[in-house]
């Protein structure tokens, strides 16, 4: 056991070696960016509580800046498979802090909305860039383990950004005497944070798009050729996107109401599912080397159900926390093993696409969710939306499996899973 164990770090090291030095400078930008966007996901909602907004505008904000990236990650893809790289990740990365500025500094519902959309559109061309960019810098036998270390990155920014934003709201609002403000100046702090970005973002050394990737068009001779496999790998991201967004972004306002706890505390919450997070994708590629990428998401997937379960209906917090721990290294693990699966699926001039597809149906099952999901916790409590929640995700569990159940497969003259396009497209 202890040499299985061995071996599998030492593969995943040679692997983690094989980055390319774009693919390291990218990672880092994403961390940064990353400490920025996760400390807003943490602290906006309290935030916005705390201003004396309802769930149910918080959730129209949610929602606008998931508009924001519904309407702007498709022309992203047709636009990134035409240029270069690196003037679009600095402008992302200038435009997305300036639109976090003015979330934060005003109080008006329509600009808090409208503002958010614009973050979320400018925040999307960063998001959508990411896949190809990794698999145009990157070989096979270490793209896996990157995907999962790129989402290890967001995840790592967040604990840094939990654990340390929630204490920082606590001080500065001892220090200044008003909550409103501890909450205002942490996230000026977190937007700084994300500006350094543009560092690492100036160092990559961008080429145009090759031959394969350029010109991603979408007409209906591609939909009649494509349109199955599109909708397919689309519609299980739509329904568990459509579940989180009744309820994730409300997790933090969860333990708020339910348990009337400090941001310094939640913050060490949302630190500890992070980690939680972060160890479950970084053995996301050793599960899918074993089990195949499609029914490693799967299994993980459902082995997280029972866990919102008990979110759903417990009382006492230690079992809170742990479920909320556990529930969300699970959930998560599966999430960059789809992206990766999509993009050994699709062809290589499509691969933009697929990814803004994604991303597609991700951010307009949040526009609907997160709204809907804040109007139903003002009405109906934690407990009903939570299992909503759960019933979209056994329903996008099984779409996913039978859709793609035949996509791998693996035999005794063949040990090691492959991905069968045939079977998919």
């Amino acid at each position: 056991m202890l040499a299985s164990i061995r071996r599998g770090f030492s593969d995943y090291v040679k692997n983690v070696r094989l980055f390319s030095r774009n693919a390291r400078l990218y990672l880092f930008g994403s961390f940064l960016i990353g400490v920025n966007f996760q400390v807003f996901q943490l602290l906006l909602n309290l935030y916005l509580k705390e201003l004396g907004f309802l769930e149910g505008d918080i959730g129209r904000v949610l929602s606008s800046r998931a508009i924001g990236m519904t309407l702007i990650a498709i022309p992203a893809a047709l636009i990134l498979s035409r240029i270069r790289l690196k003037p679009i990740l600095l402008g992302s990365c200038v435009l997305f802090a300036v639109f976090s500025f003015f979330i934060t500094s005003y109080e008006t519902l329509i600009l808090l909305m409208g503002f958010a959309m614009l973050g979320g559109m400018a925040v999307t061309f960063y998001q959508v860039a990411a896949a190809p960019f990794y698999m145009r810098n990157s070989t096979p036998p270490e793209r896996t383990h990157l995907f999962s270390f790129s989402f290890g990155t967001m995840l790592l920014a967040g604990m840094i950004g939990s654990v340390t934003s929630g204490k920082i709201v606590t001080v500065l609002a001892d220090v200044t005497g008003d909550m409103v403000l501890g909450y205002r100046y942490t996230l000026y702090m977190a937007i700084a944070v994300g500006l350094l970005a543009l560092i690492p973002f100036m160092m990559i050394r961008s080429s145009r798009p090759s031959p394969e990737e350029d010109r991603i068009s979408l007409n209906m001779a591609q939909l009649r050729r494509r349109g199955k496999f599109y909708f397919k790998i689309s519609i299980s991201n739509f329904l568990v996107g459509m579940g989180a967004g009744l309820i994730i972004p409300f997790l933090n306002l969860y333990f708020r109401d339910r348990f009337h706890l400090q941001p310094d505390t939640i913050g060490l919450f949302y630190f500890l599912v992070h980690f939680s997070m972060f160890s479950g994708i970084l053995s996301g590629p050793i599960l899918a080397k074993k089990l195949g990428l499609v029914r490693t998401v799967v299994i993980t997937q459902l082995a997280s159900l029972p866990f919102m379960l008990i979110l759903s209906y417990t009382y006492t917090l230690p079992l809170a926390v742990v479920a909320f721990i556990v529930r969300g290294g699970l959930m998560n693990l599966g999430q960059p093993i789809v992206t990766n699966f999509g993009m050994e699926v699709a062809e290589k001039r499509e691969q933009g696409l697929v990814n803004a597809l994604l991303a597609v149906a991700w951010t307009s099952s949040w526009m609907i969710s997160a709204a809907v999901g804040g109007k139903l916790i003002e009405e109906y409590g934690y407990t009903f939306t939570m299992n909503l929640t759960i019933i979209l995700y056994i329903i996008s569990t099984f779409t996913f499996f039978f859709f793609f159940r035949k996509g791998e497969r693996k035999t005794k003259s063949l040990p090691r899973w492959e991905i069968v396009r045939e079977n998919v497209s």
